[in-house]
């Protein structure tokens, strides 16, 4: 996964690993039970959905359902069991509860509904952090004297607004913006005493850190603005688009070598996610998760085999050809890219546990 930096690891309680990893794994349960919901809804049969993997320690079925819900040994991520979904499967042409004798629709649908159900996710983390905390905005704790914020006009205490398009929610993402300025004069609104000031600021070269600055340093403490449920939905469906799109153009970045290649693994992700809530609180963690959540919905439509996304391309490939592939050539293929994607991600968890080893 790309979009959480690597940093070096504070001293924290434990529980904080344990809360991040219970959240990764509900994303994981979340995109499960989408491709569930979804087969369910065109009437296939699901026999096994399972919280975790290995020998089941608990297992129930609801009244009146065909599919055995458990819980595994190892109660960390989930995985739906849907019949018919295994190309080879032996299947009666007459099983209406079998993937395989579906319409395209129906599967085309049910391998999308996990993503999807990603994408629901994190929008919905993004609409109730809104809606119920606000927005919280960078405040000026001090301003170096001389520097470009100095002459600007900006006092300590400040509430920045915008700085040129952009509404920055903290103060990364306010020296971002300012960075971005390559020390063009850049007009930063803030509130001060309840109204609103306009004032342009040409932010200066730092040649210690390479980076643009204008001088201020952030207050501890920042500002909450409550945010009408309109404004809420309308940055709660945009959002997540604007996340995809940041997703994607990073995955060719780095394709094209302009970006080091990023790759985390559940491991470092857990790892990143508590770290940053011991330092952030609770709405780090909210972030981060509605981060994650696009983040396998992006990762689960790559057109690879063994991903959503390959499974996809099999069904665009009915679409056009008329016919279905090679039930033998599409297990074979995926079966492979399976593998090479288990060995990555070893190699990934071994990387990000030596890392941890070395950091703590």
């Amino acid at each position: 996964m790309i979009g959480l930096e690597s940093r070096p690891l504070p001293t924290m309680p434990p529980q904080y690993y344990l809360l991040a990893a219970l959240a990764f794994s509900l994303l994981v349960i979340i995109h499960e039970l989408g491709h569930f919901l979804v087969a369910r809804a065109f009437g296939m049969r699901a026999r096994v959905f399972s919280i975790g993997f290995g020998p089941p320690i608990v297992q129930w079925r609801p009244k009146g359902s065909e599919t055995i819900v458990q819980v595994a040994a190892v109660p960390i991520l989930a995985y739906v069991n849907i019949a018919g979904m295994n190309p080879l499967e032996p299947s009666d042409p007459n099983d209406r509860g079998s993937y395989q004798n579906a319409s395209l629709v129906a599967r085309f649908f049910t391998i999308a509904g996990g993503p999807l159900a990603n994408y629901l996710a994190a929008t919905l983390i993004i609409f109730a952090v809104l809606a119920f905390a606000g927005v919280e905005r960078p405040v000026v704790g001090q301003v170096q004297p001389d520097s470009a914020a100095a002459v600007a006009g900006i006092r300590p205490g400040d509430v920045v607004l915008r700085v040129g398009d952009v509404a920055p929610s903290n103060f990364g993402e306010l020296a971002g913006s300012i960075n971005a300025s390559r020390g063009a004069p850049t007009e930063i609104r803030v509130r001060r005493s309840g109204r609103e000031v306009s004032l342009r600021a040409a932010a200066r070269l730092d040649p210690a850190s390479h980076r643009y600055r204008i001088g201020i340093v952030q207050s501890p403490t920042p500002a909450t603005d409550r945010v009408p449920v309109g404004s809420a939905v309308r940055h709660a469906l945009l959002e997540p688009a604007r996340l995809t799109i940041e997703q994607l153009d990073g995955f060719a970045r780095m394709i094209r070598g302009k970006e080091k290649v990023q790759v985390m693994g559940p491991v470092g992700i857990v790892v990143e996610t508590a770290r940053g809530a011991h330092r952030g609180g609770w709405r780090y963690a909210a972030d981060a998760m509605a981060l994650i959540s696009v983040a396998l919905f992006v990762l689960n439509l790559l057109p690879v085999p063994a991903l959503d996304g390959g499974r996809l391309v099999f069904l665009m490939y009915e679409v056009v050809m008329r016919r279905r592939p090679n039930a033998r050539f599409e297990t074979t293929v995926t079966a492979i890219f399976f593998t090479l994607l288990l060995g990555l991600g070893a190699i990934v968890i071994v990387r990000d546990v030596a890392n941890l080893a070395m950091r703590s």
